[in-house]
């Protein structure tokens, strides 16, 4: 059993591995029964939520970690160096 759009044994050649992950990606989310300007659409709108994701956890991450640093820094157990040199 083939994929659709590879070519049998008859010849040619088969989808590269990225042709096969978008043929995957556009049959499990169900968007090869959309135009090409859906598809677009849809992507774009993926996309966009994917960059708020990481960027918002991005953001969070780093200002947990400020708070963090700056709690070691009140209770000096941050300064492994300036002991190490006494």
């Amino acid at each position: 059993m083939h994929m659709a759009g590879t070519k049998g044994r008859g010849g040619g050649e088969e989808m590269s591995w990225i042709g096969r992950k978008l043929f995957l990606y556009n049959v499990t989310i169900g968007l090869y029964a959309m135009d090409w300007w859906e598809r677009y659409l849809f992507n774009s709108i993926v996309l966009i939520l994917l960059w708020f994701f990481c960027y918002n956890t991005t953001k969070s991450m780093w200002q947990a970690f400020d708070i963090h640093l700056k709690s070691s820094v009140e209770l000096g157990t941050s300064n492994y160096s300036m002991v190490a040199l006494s």
